[in-house]
Order: C-alpha cells, then sequence, then structure tokens
C-alpha cells in the first residue's frame, strides 16, 4: 500500500524537541529558539488501529511555521530541498500538508515537484464536512428555514456556485455576491430552473454577509460580519483571517469534524487539520473514484453527492465542527447559541 507524509501542524515544537536527540537534553526555552532552523525531520509513524499497519509519517518542518521575513529565502530553500530528499528516500508518493497556503508560497510548493508527488491539503473534506455541519445545523437552529436568510460571498467561484446550489433546495432567501455579475446571473438561472428560487444579487459584501443567519464566506473580504449569527469560513484559510475573526463577535465555523473509521483510525494524538489530511490520503490510497474526483473532475455539487457516498460507504459521519481550530461538538454548538443568540430562540 503506498503510504502518506503529512507534515504536521504546528505544535510548538513538542514533538520534534522529543523526538531529536540533542534537542530534548536542552533546556525547552533554548530548544525553542534552535528549531526554526533546523532541517525537516519524521516524528512519528503514523499507525491504524486495526493491525497496527503503517499509514504513514508524520514530518516536522519548523522552518515552515515561522515568520518568512524572519528566516532568509535561502535558508527556507534548503529547508525545502531537504524535505524533498526524505520523501525520496522513503520512496513517498503522497504529501498531505493543510493549510499550506500560509506557511509556504507557491515558489516553493513547486520545488516540492522535483519529485513525482500528489499534494494534497485536505480541502474537499473540509468544504464537504461543512456541509454536512450545515445540514445538522438546521436542525438545531430551531428557525423554520422558510424565514432564514443566507448569503454567500464569492458566489462568483467554484466553491461559492456549488455552496449556493447546496443550500437553494432548503432556503427561500439567498443572496449571491461575488465579483462578476454575469456568473452570478448565471448560477441565479440555474437555481431558479433547478429549484424554483429567487436568489438577490450584489456585487457588495455586506450585503451578503451582514443582518444573516448564515453568512458563507467562499472567497477572502476584509469586511467582517455584522449583526450575522454564523459566519462559515470556506475560502483557503490564510493566517490574517485566522487571526482577526476571534474580534468578530458571532460563532465561527472553519470545517466539519469528521469521524474517522475504525479501520483507518489512527493511535497519534492529531490536530483537526491532521486528521482530515490523513482521512483524505487514505481515501485518495484506497478509493480510485476518490482520487479522480479530486486529480480530474470539476467540483460541482453531483462530485460532492459523489463523495459524500464514498463517506457511507466507511460510516464516516460529521460528528462536529471546528471552530477556531478547537473542536466543537453538536451539543457544544447548542449551547454557545443559547448564550450568544437565546433572544432568538422560541
Amino acid at each position: 500500500m503506498e503510504q502518506l507524509a503529512l507534515i504536521g501542524m504546528q505544535d510548538k515544537g513538542h514533538r520534534y524537541i522529543k523526538d531529536h536527540p540533542l534537542l530534548r537534553l536542552l533546556p525547552r526555552k533554548w530548544a525553542k529558539t534552535i528549531i526554526p532552523k533546523t532541517k525537516a525531520r519524521f516524528t512519528e509513524t503514523i499507525y491504524t488501529l486495526d493491525n497496527q499497519d503503517e499509514l504513514g509519517y508524520i514530518i516536522d518542518v519548523p522552518g515552515f511555521f515561522i515568520d518568512k521575513d524572519k528566516l532568509k529565502d535561502s535558508i527556507r530553500v534548503k529547508i525545502v530541498n531537504n524535505l524533498v530528499d526524505m520523501l525520496m528516500k522513503k520512496n513517498i508518493k503522497i504529501l498531505v500538508f493543510p493549510l499550506w497556503r500560509e506557511f509556504i508560497s507557491l515558489e516553493e510548493k513547486k520545488l516540492l515537484y522535483q519529485i513525482p508527488i500528489f499534494f494534497l491539503d485536505g480541502y474537499l473534506l473540509r468544504l464537504i464536512s461543512l456541509m454536512m455541519a450545515v445540514e445538522r445545523l438546521f436542525i438545531i437552529l430551531k428557525i423554520n428555514l422558510n424565514e432564514m436568510e443566507v448569503g454567500i460571498w464569492g458566489a462568483d467561484t467554484s466553491i461559492g456556485q456549488v455552496w449556493a446550489e447546496f443550500l437553494a433546495p432548503y432556503l427561500n432567501y439567498l443572496i449571491i455576491g461575488g465579483h462578476n455579475t454575469a456568473i452570478l446571473e448565471d448560477l441565479s438561472n440555474r437555481i431558479i430552473y433547478n429549484t424554483g428560487l429567487s436568489c438577490a444579487i450584489s456585487k457588495k459584501p455586506r450585503q451578503c454577509i451582514d443582518n444573516k443567519v448564515m453568512a458563507i464566506l467562499s472567497r477572502p473580504t476584509e469586511e467582517k460580519p455584522h449583526n450575522t449569527m454564523i459566519t462559515i469560513y470556506s475560502h483557503q484559510l490564510l493566517d490574517k483571517y485566522l487571526s482577526s475573526k476571534n474580534n468578530i463577535g458571532n460563532i465561527i465555523i472553519e470545517s466539519g469534524w469528521l469521524s474517522i473509521p475504525k479501520s483507518l483510525k489512527v493511535i497519534n494524538d492529531l490536530k483537526p487539520w491532521d486528521e482530515i489530511g490523513v482521512l483524505e490520503a487514505s481515501l485518495f490510497i484506497m478509493e480510485e473514484t476518490y482520487r479522480n474526483i479530486l486529480m480530474d473532475n470539476p467540483l460541482n455539487i453531483e462530485n460532492i453527492n459523489n463523495v459524500k457516498r464514498l463517506l457511507n460507504k466507511y460510516e464516516i459521519n460529521c460528528t462536529g465542527m471546528v471552530s477556531n481550530t478547537e473542536i466543537l461538538s453538536y451539543n457544544g454548538f447548542r449551547k454557545l447559541y443559547t448564550i450568544k443568540f437565546q433572544y432568538l430562540i422560541p
């Protein structure tokens, strides 16, 4: 079976220091000052629970998580080349790096293609898990869907169009927004033909994200939702949005939390983004259908439903959400929602 390598999300150097023969002997404060310029390192093996098969490895690359302005480009290039050598020696063809856009440049990513690899980031599963979570939230909210106002900013992107087609059958009010009016009008025509719903169209972010029960951000915007209950971050997350969203004041959802099937369950303590990455790489290895959808097929509602069927096959459910990079259960959401918006609850 093919093996994967997961570039582990930042854990303040704990894995790296614990595994390093010299750094683990130093005071932790000293070790942390040294690791940014160190080479990439295999720090853990990822196993399954059923028969201890190796799925692959966690690679820690501390230099990727340092402010780019604080590390010379030449050092970062050496770090990437070192990573390429490690993958080549282990004959690893599948590299998973969730949220890579936050930490490396496109030029640095291109350097990784010095060897034949599949570069995955877990985004497709993150998108589908968000949709699964939203379906569950519609039940929890106890608001008449016919009266629910939802807005999508970035509906002129492929991600935003999928969201619009997914949400339209549930709603009586949907506003779609973006920069390209022609795409928005074509999307609106498709939706009214398929569902009978007439969508409002706007080129202004505020009209899409303010005063809504739910706002879907499929394109980054500097605007922050005002008087909106739930914000779904569906675009590729970047640091400035991750760090600024705490000031929004509503409930932020960045991903659904998918259960990992028993046959794939890893014994390692992984962060939510790492779990999604491992799950995507596992499906990529085991399921040709998933590989084809991810690599060759367009992002549309039909392929979203095809992946949902694959998740059902492996009994993979959305058991919660990721909010502010932490796991939030549905019961936790219900309590948080009650506290923040109890005046809306019947």
